[in-house]
């Protein structure tokens, strides 16, 4: 094995806990809180899928950042908002990157 293929299979590793895991609590979440929550949950895991069929590359790239999802998850965790759908919404969203980037998808080229 060469170090690439090491370095691919331990990112893909690490991807795949991360999708677990926020699957996971979300599942969690959305079963305890149940309507908005589940509301949220679907209509952000599928927001950064619906980025590929049109528009620049610049917004399906920035949908298909961890940065922004984990900013929403550490933002309402520090806060005192109360509204569980918008964690539920980060978590659905960082699940959706991670699953993506497990199965090899990620930003797109300049190209397109």
């Amino acid at each position: 094995m060469t170090a690439v293929t090491v370095r691919r299979a331990a990112s893909r590793t690490g991807w795949a806990l991360l999708a677990a895991f926020c699957l996971a609590f979300l599942a969690f979440e959305v079963n305890k809180y149940g309507g908005a929550s589940l509301a949220s949950a679907v209509l952000f895991a599928a927001a950064p899928y619906a980025t590929r069929f049109g528009g620049p590359a610049l917004l399906h790239d920035l949908a298909h950042r961890p940065w922004i999802p984990l900013a929403v998850l550490v933002g309402y965790s520090v806060s005192t908002l109360e509204w569980v759908p918008v964690f539920t919404a980060g978590l659905a969203w960082m699940t959706y990157v991670a699953a993506a980037r497990l199965f090899g998808h990620g930003p797109r080229s300049a190209r397109g």
